[in-house]
């Protein structure tokens, strides 16, 4: 994938738990309530190899019970909301509240 985008903090974690994954593209869009404010967060990551859907698949089901550590902000809720097969490897969508601490 030429000219990767440069990870944020919850990309960072993500790619952390899947190794030899990438960053497809990220959107962020702010989020607030009545008593809480962040922002929802959509990345597609895209993994390759030749085990990469039983990795997608064990990754988007232990996603939302995963802990996250990240600066300033609280991951009030994630789920992979997509998984798609391309050329070379499958395009996971990874959906995410973040509320600002």
């Amino acid at each position: 994938m030429s000219n990767p985008l440069p990870p944020c903090g919850l990309s960072k974690a993500l790619l952390a738990l899947l190794p030899g994954a990438e960053i497809a593209s990220r959107k962020q869009t702010p989020w607030h309530s009545a008593t809480f404010s962040g922002e929802r967060v959509t990345i597609v990551l895209k993994l390759t190899g030749d085990d990469r859907a039983e990795r997608a698949y064990a990754f988007a089901k232990a996603l939302p019970d995963t802990e996250f550590n990240l600066r300033r902000q609280l991951v009030a809720d994630i789920l992979v909301s997509e998984m798609q097969p391309s050329e070379d490897g499958v395009l996971l969508t990874v959906d995410a509240l973040l509320l600002d601490e």
